[in-house]
This record gives C-alpha cells, structure tokens and sequence, in this order.
C-alpha cells in the first residue's frame, strides 16, 4: 500500500466503516499518517517558497497535481504521500526557473527536451515503507513543457498553461488549473503512465474521488466534455482512465463521461476486459524479482494509439528488448569495473533483477499474442470506429 500511495486513504476509510481491522495495523498506519502531516506541512512552506520565487521574477507558471489537488481529488492532502512538485512552464520559464531552483538550493538530476528534474541535495535518498513519509525524505521539483511526451500519439494537447487561474490553498494563493482542466490533466497524466507501463493506483483512486464527488455539478461535466468533444481520440484516454478508476473503485461516472466509455473502440475495449486488471495489480516493479511480470501486456493498448506501422515497430522493439535499460545497466557495469581490468564486466544484484524483469515480461507478452490476435482479429484498424477522428489506420 506504500507503493500504491493508498496506506493513508486505506486507514481514513476503515477508520469510519470498520473496526475489524487488528489495531497493531492501525497504530502502523497511525504512525505513517502522523509522520506525513509534518512532511506535508514542510512541503507546503516549500511549496510557498518556490510559488513566491517564480512569481517576484514573472515566470510563467502552473503547479499541477500534488498539493494542488485538495479538495477535489482528495479530502486532505496529509492522507497522500507528495514527493515532487510539478510546474507547467513555458521555455522562457523552463530556463529562468531552472536557475532560479539552483539559486534555492536544488540540483539538476535529469533533463530532456520537454522537462527538467531537480532535486535537493540536503534531502535523503530515495526510501521506501515507513521511510518514505519522513520529512527529511527526498523530494524533487520537476519543470514540464507538456505533461508526458509520447511523439507517436494522434493527438493534440490541451492547453493548459495559458488557462491557468489563481487558486488558494491553505491561505496561500498560486497560480494552477481549473477543476475541469485538473481533471483532463491528472487523466492523461494517468494514462502516459499506463502506456509507459507503470501506473500508480492512487491516482485512479484520486480520479474515482473526484467522479465520486463532483459527478452531480453538471457544468463542471459539460465544461469537461466540451473541452474534449475536438479530439475523439483524446476523449478515449481520458474514458479508458475513467472506466479503470470506476471499475476499481467501484463509482458511477455521471451519464456525459460514461456515455465516452461506450464509444471505446473494440480493440481497447478488450484490453480493458482481459487485461486491465491483471495489469493493475499484476507485479510491475521492475526492482522486484517475479517470474512473468504482466508490466509488458499494456502494449497491447499501446499499439491502439499508434497509427503508423513503421512507428509501432521500432516502440515495440525498443519496449521488448528494453534498449534504454540494457544501455543503462552497460553503462552502470562497465564504470564499476577495476581500471586495471582489460575485459569484462560486474553486475550487480540489481542489474541481474532488473534483466530479470524483463526476460520475464516479454515472456509473459509473447504467451499472450495469440490470445490477443484471437480476441481482436474481427475488430475493426486503430481509429476507425471513432467518431470524427482523422488518424490514419494502423
């Protein structure tokens, strides 16, 4: 439930429906949940800090999901574990702001074209378990120009950035999204991480708390629906998340986002059926030896949502034969070997569980074509079946 970010809504929930639950577990919980709060009232003055920094030197920005997303994802935000601060921005933004975090005190850890990660040196590295709710337990700040970076996908992104509105959270003020536009964004955040084959279950607990609460303010829902009515493609991201988190957590979308779960296309809707379980709750840590991790199977979904052939082919290779990971644990090998060594290389345990991994998961994804291509071979190309859609068939 650490991993799951779910420990603390686990314990706010049987705190009010149940008493069968051994008190040892709950006194643990207790724990967790006290160690939190101080976190989370460190990560409000930070976050404060931070807001003030960008806002006396005019960057352009907007603080997206975490802390922003109280009340309407979550009733407090000490019942969730934040370990990040995440900023839209725009490039003038991307680079004032990354000077302006290393004037904090914050240090480049990775960078690409479409986002820089900093982190804070005096934090502890990463934890796991009770550790991880500690105050002093790392925390980054990540700067994006988008929210996931998925060039292969049909589709245009919303604009969030230039919509961003003045929110108030705990008598502070920062510039973040409207309800409507944090839910578009925490869905197609949800599913980039879903297609890149690691999803947090929080989040769906998050998305199926704001169906849950917000499902009977009609604007909200209609204001939703038309921001997403341009691009059928997009609206099927976001009702693939929807459907997950309702599933799961057993919610009732209002009738306008449910009426996009039966517009899902055949193919997406049998992975939905199949696999999304198994996926969910299936063993997707690539930290953790399993024999046949099911992390793989959501190609199957990802393949949906790439219309060209040539394209699929080269991410479905890459993804198999994990090209990115294999250079990294060469890389980590060869800089541990002795300087005095012609030859050869170590790997550690880690390495070995991490190769490991992903033997295994292709494994697993190969037993399944057949099953896949049996289920699917009557539905119809990728993008045929919705309605006004432009993307090319795959």
């Amino acid at each position: 439930m650490d991993d799951t970010g779910l420990a603390l809504y686990f314990l706010h929930a049987i705190e009010q429906t149940t008493d069968a639950v051994p008190e040892f577990v709950i006194q643990r919980l207790r724990n967790k949940r006290h160690a939190n709060e101080e976190r989370t009232s460190y990560m409000q003055r930070q976050f404060e800090f931070i807001n003030r920094g960008f806002e006396n030197i005019g960057i352009r920005y907007s603080a997206v999901k975490g802390l922003t997303l109280e009340p309407t994802f979550c009733p407090d935000v000490s019942l969730r574990h934040q370990s990040d601060f995440d900023y839209l921005t725009d490039l003038e933004g991307l680079y004032r702001g990354s000077l302006l975090l290393q004037e904090m005190g914050y240090v480049l850890h990775k960078e690409s074209d479409h986002e820089r990660i900093f982190v804070h040196p005096d934090n502890q590295g990463p934890k796991r378990g009770d550790a991880q709710y500690a105050a002093s337990a790392a925390h980054s700040v990540e700067l994006h120009l988008t929210i996931g970076h998925f060039p292969h996908l049909a589709w245009k992104e919303p604009v969030f950035l230039e919509n961003a509105v003045t929110r108030r959270f705990h008598g502070s003020t920062f510039q973040g999204l409207s309800d409507a536009d944090s839910f578009i964004l925490q869905a197609l955040h949800s599913f980039h991480h879903l297609l890149g084959g690691w999803l947090k279950l929080s989040w769906l607990y998050e998305i199926a708390h704001f169906l849950d609460t917000r499902a009977p303010d009609t604007d909200l829902c209609q204001t939703i629906s038309k921001k997403l009515s341009a691009d059928p493609l997009l609206r099927e991201a976001v009702a693939v998340i929807v459907s997950l988190a309702s599933q799961l957590f057993q919610v009732q979308p209002p009738a306008s986002i449910e009426n996009w779960i039966t517009e899902i296309r055949p193919a997406v809707r049998i992975w939905i059926e199949k696999y999304a379980r198994v996926w969910t709750f299936g063993p997707n840590r690539i930290d953790e030896f399993e024999w046949f991790p099911t992390s793989k199977l959501v190609l199957f979904l990802h393949q949906q949502y790439v219309p060209d052939r040539r394209d699929w082919r080269g991410i479905a290779l890459a993804r198999l034969l994990a090209l990115n990971g294999l250079k990294r644990i060469s890389r980590s090998a060869i800089s541990k070997r002795p300087s005095k060594e012609k030859s050869g290389t170590r790997l550690s345990a880690r390495e070995f569980r991490r190769i490991a991994f992903h033997l295994g998961s292709d494994l697993r994804y190969m037993w399944e074509v057949p099953r896949w291509w049996h289920w699917t071979r009557t539905c119809p190309p990728n993008g045929s079946s919705l309605k006004g859609s432009s993307s090319p068939a795959a």
